[in-house]
């Protein structure tokens, strides 16, 4: 009678902060159809299709399989699948840990590794490495308009109010093409949580300005308030030493987008 097929898991390669490589070898088809194979993962041990999985769909029983959207510096667990007519059999479990992110400037989910959170930052955490992701280009140069008070403002200027002072502007702003929206509406490299950097997160890209690339000797825009008619800019000419201004809203800046990780 038919049974289980038989499949082995290849050794992992390719391992890099987001994305890995593995595979597998369906050694038996247990005497029936095997009609889909591949490899699943999780960061617990003895991953199951319940998890992140890949199907590969290359018509032989040796096949290798790409894991992506990985988390830098995490333990993963990986093993390969088959499927028949009777169930899915499971091979042997491999497990790696994704390279750690240790460089500004480095590239990483979408973008440039920008800035790396410190003790005091809003999300610090010790035991798990979190930043900032720059756009490797501008977004454009436009006002930052809303020249209205609006529900709750945006007035955050640390490191990590740059988010909500985004979704605050969008919410309380119909114009379309401002700063904040051309950030908020951004899909990049895969990602739609993009935003535009309060004034704390913006002096830390102009401080690592050389590392991440693409900046222009003007202004910037922060996502940070100053009044109902001015919001805070930075001036990126190297002369002013990365200074925050504060400018009226109708000026147009150039806008470099950020997200979280």
């Amino acid at each position: 009678p038919p049974a289980l097929p038989i499949v082995t898991t290849t050794v992992i390669s390719s391992i890099t902060t987001s994305e890995a490589s593995s595979g597998g070898m369906v050694t038996s088809d247990g005497g029936t159809y095997v009609y889909s194979w591949g490899v699943c993962w999780s960061t617990s041990a003895n991953p199951t299709l319940a998890n992140s999985f890949s199907q590969n769909m290359v018509s032989s029983y040796s096949f290798s399989s790409s894991l992506n959207g990985l988390t830098a510096n995490t333990i993963y667990y990986v093993r390969a699948y088959a499927t028949n007519s009777v169930g899915t059999a499971y091979g042997n479990q491999q497990t790696f840990t994704t390279n750690n992110l240790n460089a500004i400037g480095q590239s990483y989910q979408g973008g440039i590794i920008a800035y790396f959170l410190q003790p005091g930052d809003m999300g610090y955490d010790a035991n798990v490495q979190h930043g900032l992701i720059a756009a490797s280009g501008d977004q454009g140069t436009v006002q930052w308009g809303c020249n209205i008070a609006f529900p709750g403002g945006a007035y955050g200027a640390s490191i990590g109010s740059g988010a909500q002072n985004t979704i605050n502007i969008m919410n309380g702003c119909s114009e379309v093409g401002i700063a904040a929206r051309l950030c908020g509406d951004l899909v990049l490299g895969g990602y739609s949580d993009w935003y535009l950097p309060s004034q704390d997160e913006l002096t830390q890209l102009y401080i690592n300005r050389v590392a991440i690339g693409g900046f222009t000797s003007y202004y910037y825009w922060s996502s940070t308030e100053g009044s109902v008619s001015y919001a805070m800019a930075l001036n990126s000419n190297y002369n002013y030493n990365g200074g925050i201004y504060h400018m009226s809203k109708w000026n147009s800046y150039n806008v470099r987008a950020v997200r979280s990780f």
